[in-house]
């Protein structure tokens, strides 16, 4: 038990430090399981930075892309049941799935899973034009129709791919005779006594919602809350599940225990090694290096991780899972920039007995903040400052951080173009030998 309040009081300390000295966070809440037990579930800073309101353990989020890994279980179910096989063609269970070209009639269940389908990305999502009626899924997958693979699905290749999500959520739907979010609610969230969590936000409890923040910086550099909610029922399976950091450890507890949570089997055993075995190599990061179905893997520090992340707009989230040593985290975010690596490798290393000083920002958004309150020279005093030696001034390593190119383009997508032209103005002070940053200035300018 000491040894656990230690860790709780480094983690407690880490992350207070780290949201109330970072200009631009908004909130994160963080759950951890600890020797196949929840230790940790906190929140910190606001889900809004309008109202102050703070985050707190039981404080919804937007999931993202870790939403995946919840499919992969649903269709593992089925299998169990004898309902899907994987190694089936897709079109056996949706006969009007069907692409531009013929090799679409070959995509089976397990390359889909698997993201070695061939199956291209999905570049819109329509969040400001979301759908809520049950009918939103088959229709999106019908509308498919019109793209084409990018190649054959027997190769085995990997390129990630959030339709094939939606189709396999369709699939769900189909052969359970239910809707894809009353499968999800009934076979998984109620049987992990996620009470609260849902993929349908509608039936959400609004109170508990944290705000999707983006990038903003027009009365300071930061957080500035979203006017799109990333929610759209047809990309409901890919996307759109709401969980918190107290119920998200029922979900890591329940695969740390090999499919079961006090006496609930989501799983058999059997089927968590077929979702964690390797299927193909993929993003060749620490825990990202092979993908399984619907899982990433990898090592942390020597040990198997288990992993998905996630991204949208307004919304950052992390799941990792250490299962030699009981271990899982999950990292939530409201906005869609900060670190989320720094603050989860650094939770990491306290639950393996490291000592943890402190957890690394972005350098390059700090002086975006110093730019914004105090103007460009107090910004190009900070970086002869502190440049020089930024570890020790708790900044990550310059290949680990944000580029000024890539603040500008944020500042530029979301309406600030005054901003983003300020951004650049610094970051050729300090990169005078740039073309590329005096490139991107020039265009700015001349588009106005």
């Amino acid at each position: 038990m000491k040894e656990i309040q230690q860790m709780i009081e480094q983690l407690d300390r880490l992350l207070s430090e780290y949201i109330s000295h970072d200009r631009a966070a908004a909130g994160l809440a963080v759950g951890i399981v600890y020797n196949h037990q929840p230790i940790y579930a906190k929140g910190f800073g606001r889900k809004n930075t309008k109202t102050g309101e703070p985050v707190d353990e039981h404080t919804l989020f937007h999931m993202a892309s870790i939403s995946k890994t919840y499919v992969a279980t649903a269709v593992m179910q089925l299998v169990e049941q004898g309902a899907v096989q994987l190694d089936e063609k897709v079109i056996a269970y949706l006969p009007y799935f069907q692409l531009q070209d013929e090799r679409y009639r070959d995509i089976t269940v397990r390359q889909l899973l698997s993201h070695t389908s061939g199956m291209p990305d999905e570049d819109e999502y329509e969040w400001d034009r979301p759908q809520y009626d049950e009918d939103a899924l088959e229709r999106y997958v019908r509308r498919i129709s019109e793209r084409e693979l990018m190649w054959d699905p027997d190769i085995g290749k990997y390129e990630y791919s959030n339709i094939g999500f939606e189709i396999l959520g369709d699939l769900i739907a189909k052969v359970s005779g239910v809707s894809f979010e009353q499968y999800m609610t009934e076979r998984i969230l109620t049987p992990l006594q996620m009470k609260t969590s849902s993929y349908f936000k509608p039936g959400a409890d609004e109170h508990l919602l944290a705000s999707p923040h983006i990038m903003g910086m027009n009365q300071s550099f930061g957080a500035r809350v979203s006017d799109i909610y990333p929610y759209n029922r047809a990309h409901g399976p890919s996307s759109t599940l709401l969980t918190s950091a107290v119920e998200s450890c029922h979900y890591a507890m329940a695969y740390l225990n090999r499919g079961v949570l006090s006496g609930s089997r989501i799983l058999q055993e059997s089927s968590v090694d077929e979702v964690w075995r390797d299927m193909a190599p993929a993003d060749d990061f620490g825990y990202f290096r092979k993908i399984g179905l619907g899982w990433f893997m990898g090592q942390y520090r020597g040990f198997k991780a288990k992993a998905h992340g996630g991204s949208d707009t307004g919304f950052r989230s992390n799941l990792v899972l250490l299962p030699e040593k009981g271990i899982a985290v999950t990292i939530m975010f409201n906005t869609d920039y900060l670190g989320l690596h720094s603050v989860n490798n650094a939770i990491l290393d306290v639950l393996l007995g490291e000592q943890v000083t402190v957890i690394p920002r972005s350098f390059t958004m700090h002086l975006a903040g110093v730019l914004a309150s105090e103007g460009i020279e107090a910004a190009v005093h900070e970086h002869a400052a502190c440049a020089s030696d930024r570890a020790s001034n708790g900044f990550v390593p310059m290949e680990m951080d944000f580029s000024f190119r890539t603040i500008a383009q944020r500042l530029l997508d979301h309406g600030e173009r005054d901003n983003a032209v300020r951004v650049l103005e610094l970051a050729i002070r300090l990169e005078p030998q740039s073309e590329e940053l005096h490139f991107m200035l020039e265009r700015l300018v001349l588009n106005s």
